[in-house]
């Protein structure tokens, strides 16, 4: 092994560490002043999944094994560096299903005890917003909408760790929606992406769907009557019919769950925030799966003045977003041997 350079040893190198679903990805970092991905490479099991039109826990864990060591060998091989210029690790352990989380904390202890580095756990729904900084220049606060398959909220940004929230789904989250959606219509897997491409050729005013206002209950969120109103709809129509209306029913229910959002977001800002929303100038940043959807952001566009983003690359489960929050926040790294102690952790944000 050759001895590191000088201008090496002040290098912060990180590994990164994604596995809290069912999409497996590895990432090397250089943290700087504008964090730098040297390596980011990922595996999804939509293939796999789209046979049972969702995640399967244990499928999902099982397939974490097998597709982490050629996603290293290859990040590796990419980055240009050996294991030896690894200085820490960040790993997924909250939120997530806890038998993919404890697939990719296994991999981070592993590699923490084979050079005794240490370990930024991380929070997974904080890197789905802070991703924003890796291709984009936003400063704080900023208002977050996080939309993804497991949760939906808008939280108060002050800093990468410093996140309050101010409203969320009671029930299925936005991502969910679609994926319920998508399996009622007979669309495939993953529902998300191909209603949003199917709406494209639809008409959204053609059916119409039901928005939840609850309110009586500034900033909260319920999707589940949607697909209940989805399901009677197809129970009333004909095989052909639901085939020839396809387009113009994915343009509608996708309708329906923009405009819940948007109408959350502007009961945010005024009866949460106190704010007026023609006068609201605070950046809104929008991160998660969901934030791919190109509707959602053609309706935040055209509604809000400042709105960023985070792109599809980094928007959906990847570890570059987890090596780049981990890199904002050196202050949380646990040292080794005490990083071994780290746990899977399943919920974050109480649907109550």
């Amino acid at each position: 092994m050759k001895p590191k350079k000088k201008s090496d040893l002040n290098r912060r190198i990180i590994l990164g560490v994604e596995t809290s679903c069912d999409d497996t990805s590895i990432c090397i970092l250089e943290a700087g002043e504008q964090n730098k991905i040297l390596a980011l490479n990922s595996y999804n099991q939509d293939f796999l999944l789209s046979k049972w039109g969702g995640v399967v826990p244990e499928l999902a864990a099982r397939s974490h094994v097998k597709a982490i060591p050629p996603l290293l060998e290859v990040s590796f091989k990419e980055a240009n560096i050996t294991p030896e210029d690894i200085t820490e690790v960040a790993v997924t352990t909250h939120p997530g299903l806890v038998g993919s989380l404890l697939t990719g904390i296994n991999l981070a202890k592993t590699f923490a005890m084979m050079k005794e580095l240490p370990i930024i756990p991380v929070n997974h729904l904080y890197a789905h917003l802070e991703a924003i900084h890796l291709t984009e220049k936003v400063g704080y606060p900023y208002m977050g909408l996080l939309v993804s398959g497991g949760h939906t909220a808008f939280m108060w940004v002050t800093g990468p760790n410093e996140m309050e929230i101010l409203g969320n789904t009671l029930d299925d989250a936005a991502g969910e929606a679609f994926d319920k959606g998508g399996k009622l219509l007979g669309v495939g897997y993953p529902a998300g992406r191909i209603i949003d491409e199917l709406a494209r050729g639809g008409d959204k005013d053609k059916f119409n769907f039901p928005i939840s206002y609850m309110r009586d209950r500034p900033g909260k969120m319920s999707f589940s009557g949607l697909k209940t109103a989805l399901r009677v709809k197809l129970q009333k129509m004909t095989p052909e019919e639901i085939k020839a209306e396809t387009p113009d029913l994915c343009a509608g229910y996708q309708e329906a769950i923009v405009q819940t959002l948007r109408i959350k977001a502007e009961e945010v800002i005024e009866k949460v925030l106190n704010q007026k929303v023609k006068n609201f100038d605070t950046p809104i940043v929008i991160g998660g799966g969901v934030a791919c959807n190109s509707r959602l952001k053609t309706v935040f566009q055209e509604k809000f003045k400042k709105v960023h983003v985070v792109k599809p690359v980094y928007s959906t489960d990847n570890a570059g977003m987890i090596a780049n929050w981990a890199a904002r926040v050196p202050e949380l790294s646990v040292s080794f041997p005490e990083c071994l102690g780290l746990d899977a952790r399943s919920r974050f944000v109480e649907k109550k």
